[in-house]
């Protein structure tokens, strides 16, 4: 059974250095154009595609406008083409205006009638109480750019939580891997242990009842060393959906160089491992570009309380001859007034959006208070997972001397294999739990860069340049003077 499983051993490709998926080789592959990345940045594009929507309001526009009449006692024709610009100061627009007519008008259309060459006209329109400090179009532009900036700050958040998972699922299988090297590694001894004690039952120092027990105990360790290949290759699936379509199944089925006592952390990452909540943490940049939002809303909403009055002026020349009457310059100014009386849906607004900045106001401090509450929790997690990985590492010392010593009384025949098993599981047990503490000394720390939103897509491409960022020294122990010690 263990050659069958040795074989196993070597289909699941645990055993080439050479060709060790490390984290970084791991990270390049995730970051390569992943669908949940590229789906990220597809969303921006369309945050932008509404920043250009909303400034084409401003957009200029040329009309056309002609009529002629093809019956009847009068004939006039007349035609005109305009050109306006929007601005946004004042809710203003300017345009200029050519048109001219031929033929006989009705008294009631004399407004049409201009001289042979037609007439050209320069005006501005203009906001003076409601739409002179903001309006429906200038509140849609700076909506449009806060959202954007809002959506940029999400989306960080779901670059991190996405880094997050890719890597927890790293993570997992190293440890995966590194328990089934051990336990490999228990089999191994077990079956070379064997034969000897085959033997010393044939020569009678021992009752065949040993063996016996050290066949069940050697089973269950191979079964043991299936339940962990099962895991190895559950962990490898995961591997594969944040690796998409980058890496062959040999790549992801390489293990690391080493186990995960020795694993390569980058520096970058002990680097952005802080006590305290970034000040520009993306879920509170983002809440501060929302309050700007519901303030432009606020800003419009107050305008809209306010009457209606509009000024236009234009000038217009008319050329060529023709009547007297159409001969000179002409300068006109126009007022339009509105006054609506109760104005109730203009306060409604108003107020919601006031109930809408004090409930934002009071979300953004739960939330500030949150994220400072897990990242204090997962600090001191982080500190008695450090504690407690030093503390398995000193348990794996003794118990290996234990085993070891035990072992040696073994081949003197000083000592039976109920004891030499249970030092060998123990010692195999400290492993076990050394290499579990070492990993979760990785995954707080990792926790605690999700929780300040670090692990971002900008970060990782940075880390996996960066040609220092993963340290050649396998593991140093961190300074821990951030962290609550006890005294």
């Amino acid at each position: 059974m263990y050659k069958s499983l040795a074989y196993a051993t070597f289909l699941l490709g645990i055993s080439v250095p050479s060709q060790a998926l490390t984290l970084q080789k791991y990270l390049s592959f995730v970051s390569d154009n992943h669908p949940e990345i590229l789906a990220l940045d597809a969303t921006t594009g369309q945050y932008g595609a509404d920043i250009q929507y909303a400034d084409g309001a401003y957009d200029a526009k040329l009309d056309h406008n002609s009529f002629s009449r093809v019956a009847g006692y009068y004939d006039g024709l007349q035609a005109s083409q305009k050109f306006s610009k929007p601005l946004e100061a004042y809710n203003a627009e300017i345009f200029s205006e050519y048109r001219i007519s031929h033929g006989d008008f009705p008294v009631y259309e004399q407004e049409y009638a201009t001289l042979s060459g037609g007439e050209a006209s320069l005006g501005v329109k203009l906001s003076l109480l409601k739409g002179r400090d903001t309006d429906k179009n200038r509140t849609a532009m700076a909506s449009a750019r806060l959202k954007y900036k809002m959506w940029s700050e999400e989306a960080k958040l779901a670059q991190s939580e996405f880094y997050y998972s890719a890597i927890l699922a790293y993570l997992d299988w190293v440890e995966s891997v590194s328990y089934y090297k051990k336990i490999e590694q228990l089999v191994e001894a077990g079956v070379n242990r064997q034969d000897g004690i085959k033997r010393r039952v044939a020569e009678g120092d021992i009752a065949e009842i040993e063996l016996l027990e050290f066949e069940t105990r050697l089973l269950e360790r191979q079964v043991t060393l299936l339940s962990a290949e099962r895991k190895v290759q559950a962990n490898i699936q995961k591997l594969r959906y944040y690796m998409h379509s980058n890496a062959s199944l040999n790549d992801i089925q390489n293990a690391p160089s080493s186990d995960a006592t020795n694993m390569t952390w980058p520096i970058a990452f002990k680097n952005v491992v802080h006590a305290e909540v970034s000040s520009n943490h993306p879920a509170l940049a983002a809440k501060a570009y929302e309050m700007q939002e519901l303030k432009q809303k606020m800003r419009l909403a107050t305008v809209d309380l306010l009457p209606k009055l509009d000024v236009e002026a234009k000038l217009a020349r008319d050329i060529g001859s023709g009547p007297t009457s159409l001969q000179d310059t002409e300068a006109k100014i126009g007022l339009y007034f509105s006054m609506p009386f109760e104005r109730s849906q203009a306060k409604a607004k108003k107020s919601r959006t006031q109930f809408e900045i004090n409930a934002l106001e009071q979300k953004t401090n739960a939330l500030q208070q949150s994220i400072d509450a897990k990242l204090q929790e997962r600090l001191i997690n982080l500190t008695y997972a450090r504690r407690l990985h030093n503390m398995q590492k000193k348990q794996v010392v003794l118990s290996r001397q234990l085993f070891e010593r035990e072992q040696r009384q073994f081949e003197f025949g000083s000592s039976d294999f109920f004891m030499l098993n249970n030092r060998e599981v123990d010692a195999f047990q400290a492993d076990l739990k050394a290499l579990t503490a070492r990993i979760n000394v990785f995954r707080e720390e990792l926790a605690i860069m999700k929780l300040n939103a670090q692990l971002d897509h900008e970060f990782i491409q940075n880390t996996l340049t960066s040609e220092h960022s993963f340290s050649g020294n396998s593991y140093v122990e961190p300074s821990e003077k951030i962290f609550t010690e006890d005294p």
